[in-house]
């Protein structure tokens, strides 16, 4: 080493060197550390090999699992030795003669050495008298899935596991096993208990809201807990029929086109708004189903003006695209426009459309009825169905009894409850009518035989027309189902009260059909015919004399 030059810039030593500024230690210290980097393997800093890219511990790789091998002596890793080892020691067994560690006891291998157990004798079934595989408490598994106490035990058991069990878990049980089979009260019973040990409050109303499902059907779960508390008092009802009307008019409106779909939803805002304004002053506000069909009726002018009329603006509507619109569906000519009307009234008033389009159409349907009625023939093959035939639903013969003999609407007999009838007088109270409706021998054995196939339910469900969705809550049947029931023989119950109505009127006092039925005047006199038969006019020869 040379003369002292300076001090080294990284420890302080000597520098023998007038052009370096490190001394020697910290000059071999910087060369080997711009030789390693980082490993991809372990992350340490290392010399790489060129072949592998990583560090020499890491680059002798196990050949059978890829593990780090330390020895560079060897190929595998303990793991892979050991087990090698082991593979080598098994024999074939002569039993099942597959390889395996043949013991020396038996000279098979352990699995066909393990003395399996024996399989009890079999026992009679105290419920039902067979030898069939047992379930539990000395009953076959298609007995002790009818055990009626397994929906009790399932709560007492519910509540032992508890930390606060809530006090109408028993009460709940029963309220289940009244409406449900006993395997389907176990299971909505594990399922409140799952919703009663988690970490959120147990109070009737919170667990409910929990208990929803989403979607269309708020759950099984969730109905039985609407009602059970909802009898009691310790929860106020769900807003799930606010929830599907909600759904059903934001499908109508995603169906539209979307030039034309914010102002159909303006539109229906705009019918609720009013709504409430009707509920809040007392006067008659407009229904789901009304809102609903306003919106399916804009949504199909949308559909009209884009694909057959291409126009993609309200503004570019005029009276001969309504013209068109209207042509297309006549019969419901009136309808259509007196919702387009609502609507394009809307519009002027948003700025939407400068001028209203349908102001000088008119509705030039007819003024009186112009519906189908069924012929006298036919009425006597539906009689003989409904009251003789036993291959008609109990249903569709009470629905169709009632529209075709009394006049009665799908609603008013979805409606009809067991407190309804008078089984004294052998009369109903159908709706709003103001006096109840005498029944007739064959529709009061219709009605009965309806009210049987009630029983056979087992349900506590008020109305007469009970389904399998209804029969474990209070509800009415759906309007859908009612609106299905008289599909086997062809016949709307529709058709079948207007063929009522228009056979009163023509040959009764239109005012006295109309307090009857609870009817406006106007309403019956568009029933009444514009001729009369010609076997109801009196002889031309009496007229002369």
């Amino acid at each position: 080493m040379g003369k002292r030059q300076r001090d080294c810039v990284g420890c302080g030593a000597p520098v023998g060197f007038i052009d370096r500024q490190h001394c020697c230690r910290c000059t071999a210290r910087i060369k080997d550390e711009a030789a390693r980097a980082s490993c991809p393997a372990c992350g340490r800093p290392r010399v790489l090999q060129a072949d592998t890219g990583r560090c020499i511990n890491c680059s002798r790789a196990c050949t059978g699992c890829g593990r780090p091998v330390r020895s560079p002596t060897t190929s595998h890793c303990g793991i892979c030795r050991r087990e090698a080892d082991r593979q080598a020691t098994k024999q074939v067994c002569p039993r099942c003669q597959r390889p395996g560690f043949v013991q020396t006891g038996t000279g098979w291998c352990g699995h066909c050495s393990r003395q399996r157990q024996s399989k009890q004798p079999p026992r009679q079934c105290t419920g039902c008298g067979q030898v069939p595989r047992h379930a539990g408490l000395g009953l076959c598994s298609a007995c002790w899935q009818k055990y009626p106490a397994r929906p009790f035990v399932a709560a007492e058991n519910l509540a032992s596991r508890l930390a606060e069990p809530v006090p109408w878990l028993g009460d709940f049980a029963g309220h289940l096993a009244e409406r449900h089979c006993a395997s389907r009260a176990c299971t909505m019973i594990s399922a409140l208990g799952r919703l009663l040990d988690d970490e959120h409050a147990n109070y009737p109303q919170a667990l409910l809201n929990r208990a929803r499902r989403p979607g269309r059907s708020m759950g099984s779960l969730a109905r039985a807990l609407e009602g059970f508390f909802t009898q009691r008092g310790l929860a106020l009802p769900t807003d799930q029929a606010q929830r599907l009307a909600a759904g059903r008019r934001q499908r109508r409106i995603d169906a539209t086109p979307l030039p034309l779909r914010p102002q159909v939803h303006a539109f229906a805002e705009s019918m609720l708004r009013a709504r409430e304004r009707a509920l809040k002053a007392g006067t008659l506000p407009r229904t789901d189903s009304t809102i609903e069909a306003a919106l399916a009726i804009v949504r199909d002018l949308a559909r009209f003006l884009t694909g057959t009329r291409n126009k993609q603006d309200w503004a570019l509507t005029d009276v001969h695209d309504l013209e068109a619109f209207l042509a297309t569906m006549p019969k419901t000519r009136q309808r259509r426009l007196s919702v387009l009307r609502q609507f394009f009234r809307f519009a002027r008033s948003r700025k939407i459309v400068l001028i209203d389009p349908t102001r000088g159409v008119k509705a030039k349907g007819p003024s009186g009825f112009s519906g189908t009625i069924v012929a006298v023939d036919q009425q006597r093959q539906l009689f003989r169905r409904w009251t003789t035939d036993t291959d008609a639903h109990p249903h569709e013969a009470l629905l169709g009894i009632l529209a075709l003999l009394h006049a009665a609407t799908s609603s008013e007999v979805r409606l009809l409850s067991v407190d309804d009838l008078d089984p004294t007088n052998r009369s109903i109270h159908l709706g709003k009518r103001p006096h109840p409706v005498p029944m007739d021998p064959a529709s009061w054995s219709v009605l009965q035989r309806c009210l049987a196939h009630r029983e056979s339910q087992h349900t506590d469900n008020p109305h007469v027309i009970v389904t399998k969705i209804t029969k474990s809550g209070q509800a009415a049947a759906s309007t859908a189902y009612v609106s299905h029931v008289l599909d086997p023989c062809g016949v709307p119950p529709r058709t079948l009260r207007s063929t009522r109505l228009a056979e009163l009127v023509n040959t009764l006092d239109p005012k006295l059909v109309a307090a009857a039925f609870g009817m406006d005047p106007e309403g019956v006199m568009i029933y009444l015919a514009d001729h009369v038969e010609p076997g109801r006019l009196p002889d031309q020869h009496q007229q002369r004399n």
